[in-house]
């Protein structure tokens, strides 16, 4: 999961001579917040919409804005175009060689079609998400748990809830039917937080909790 493999060149770029009301309209066209402005086929700034809508006169020509010049190798990692693109809000991430040449970039809509593949997010399965305190977690534990009713962990991701201080771990694995595998976290006393399985997929376990639902409602 390289940069290099999820680069889009179809991106316009600017030039200092262009005038701020065309780059507003490519924005416009491509959807976009920002766009790159190259100086001698080198990545010099990336230019933003609120940039350009600053200007007092938008029939002039671009010059050279403030210069903001976040980017990424073509040899870096997914994580890090992630981390770039949600800490500045940015809807592209300019990729560079190690000369400063511009290569492409890659689009906020670009990154999520390539975390959903990251992430296994089309492949048949079933979600799990467990809630412990962080030195309870073991990935090994977990995944030995689910590999023992003849499944593997396509997938894992977590996070720290701020207010508990406690871990959600959500796990996306290859049974359809994910309720062995609950039952067997809940026998090891995991709380298990959530879970979504493919639609028509009802078990004892289902049946149960839907039983114990319905005697509530008759209470």
């Amino acid at each position: 999961m390289l940069v290099k493999d999820f680069i889009t060149k179809e991106i316009p770029v600017l030039k200092k001579f262009d005038t701020a009301e065309y780059a507003l309209a490519l924005m416009e066209d491509f959807k976009l917040k920002h766009l790159p402005l190259l100086s001698d086929g080198a990545y010099a700034c990336l230019v933003s919409e609120k940039d350009l809508l600053a200007m007092p006169d938008p029939s002039v020509a671009i010059g050279e804005p403030v210069l903001f010049a976040p980017a990424i190798s073509e040899e870096g990692h997914l994580h890090e175009v992630l981390a770039m693109i949600t800490r500045y809000g940015l809807s592209l991430l300019p990729v560079v060689a190690a000369d400063g040449t511009y290569l492409g970039a890659i689009t906020r809509d670009r990154l999520v079609d390539a975390l959903s593949e990251l992430c296994n997010a089309e492949a048949a399965g079933s979600v799990i998400v467990l809630e412990m305190m962080p030195q309870d977690y073991s990935l090994t534990d977990i995944a030995r748990l689910v590999e023992a009713y003849n499944a593997h962990v396509l997938n894992l991701l977590s996070c720290q809830d701020n207010d508990t201080g406690r871990l959600l771990v959500t796990l996306k694995i290859d049974l359809e039917d994910a309720s062995p595998v609950i039952r067997g976290f809940e026998r090891f006393n995991y709380t298990v937080h959530d879970h979504f399985m493919e639609n028509g997929v009802v078990d004892d376990l289902l049946r149960q909790r839907m039983n114990e639902l319905l005697h509530y409602m008759d209470m």
